[in-house]
């Protein structure tokens, strides 16, 4: 008789699925773009490339109410932040937006 050995892994059907940062990292990085600062400050800031929070930001697109829950909880923003965000999400995350 052989085993099935079945991972759980916390994340999965998530944004944070299968990522190489930390959970903390990404929401940070999706924070500072609902705080209107640029791709460059971001990766000056947190070190993480542009098209990395770029490609973070359209996944986190598919799971809005879950992201915009976790914002919510543990960053201070206004509904008006989150919606430019959104809307960033919306003009496919161009450069020069911010």
């Amino acid at each position: 008789m052989t085993e099935t050995l079945f991972t759980f892994v916390e994340t999965i059907g998530t944004v944070f699925y299968a990522r190489r940062r930390l959970q903390g990292t990404i929401l940070d990085c999706l924070a500072m773009l609902a705080e209107r600062n640029s791709l460059a400050a971001i990766h000056r800031v947190k070190g993480v490339k542009e098209e990395t929070v770029l490609a973070w930001l359209q996944i986190a697109a598919a799971h809005v109410e879950q992201i915009e829950a976790l914002l919510l909880a543990n960053y201070s923003f206004t509904r008006a932040q989150l919606d430019a965000l959104w809307t960033h999400v919306g003009n496919k995350g161009e450069k020069g937006l911010y």
